[in-house]
């Protein structure tokens, strides 16, 4: 497979994307289990910890829709040299809170925790923020506000704008959200060489991580609210946009509008991949995410 990496303003063809068919150990240490628990109005989100405690450089991922960090867990987990923690977002998993509207509220309990754990020496001064999907709205969100000091930022299936992007999420607005069920789209998450073993495995991790259906639907509903692509210019650290070139879910033109609005950023579409390019692809992309991380630091 030939693997492309780009970086920003090198590619303006992309103005008339369309389909873009270009590309770019798992490791047994011990886990350290965050706590949730509420400090007056901030929420201190729950999160597992995992690599090289001692490294000078923390990965902080947050997961995406209908998920909890569990669903995350096994790509933070290819990261063996960093110290890497995994965050459950607001009323995901085992953190506490309400579910969010919108995405600016994830993002405020992802600063404050991140900030907590800075003080308790658990994360390092050169953070670098992942997101998945929703998990990457709230990362260009916190890169935007500047309210924490990151050291990059990786966006994973996401964009700065999901609301233009988001055409299946659309199609669910009508249906009442207690009648909405995950498991219903996960065979949406794959691209076309997606084998039946693949399908199974993938699938049978988001149903057996994911959050109640409630929760996934008001995800759905928050990701495809928000918008942000405009002040995305104003992100001035290393940006990388990771997305499969067949993904139905968020189309690969919102990492393609993010990337040319970030000046200091590139981008890795892989081809042939869905939404679950992550897991599809692991191995490319985990390797492109180190290269990444190297630069940064």
């Amino acid at each position: 497979m030939v693997t492309w990496s780009f970086s920003s303003r090198t590619f303006h063809e992309l103005a008339n994307y369309g389909t873009i068919k270009v590309s770019i150990d798992k490791l047994a240490n011990k886990k350290d289990k965050g706590e949730k628990c509420k400090m007056g109005e901030k929420i201190m989100l729950a999160y597992e910890r995992t690599g090289n405690k001692e490294s000078n450089t923390t990965l902080v991922f947050l997961h995406g829709s209908t998920m909890t960090k569990k669903g995350l867990l096994p790509l933070a987990e290819e990261f063996k040299d960093y110290n890497c923690i995994v965050f459950d977002l607001l009323a995901h998993g085992q953190s506490a809170g309400e579910e969010p509207e919108e995405v600016k509220v994830f993002a405020e309990a992802v600063e404050y925790s991140i900030q907590e754990l800075q003080q308790q020496k658990v994360v390092s001064e050169q953070v670098i923020l992942l997101g998945y999907s929703m998990g990457g709205a709230i990362t260009c969100e916190v890169a935007i506000r500047k309210n924490i000091t990151l050291t990059g930022i990786v966006l994973l299936s996401s964009g700065g704008d999901l609301k233009n992007h988001t055409p299946l999420v659309d199609a669910l607005k009508e249906m009442p959200a207690e009648q909405f069920r995950t498991v219903a789209i996960l065979g949406e998450l794959f691209g076309s060489e997606a084998s039946e073993d693949e399908r199974e495995r993938i699938s049978n991790l988001f149903a057996t991580t994911m959050v109640p259906d409630i929760i996934g639907y008001g995800d759905l509903m928050a990701s495809n609210r928000y918008d942000n692509l405009k002040a995305c210019s104003e992100i001035s650290i290393p940006a990388l946009m990771v997305h499969g070139s067949e993904d139905k879910i968020v189309l690969p033109t919102a990492a393609i509008e993010t990337w040319k609005v970030i000046d200091n950023s590139q981008m890795l579409m892989i081809p042939y991949k869905g939404h679950a390019a992550i897991y599809e692809d692991t191995g490319v992309i985990r390797d492109k995410i180190i290269a990444f991380v190297e630069k940064c630091v």
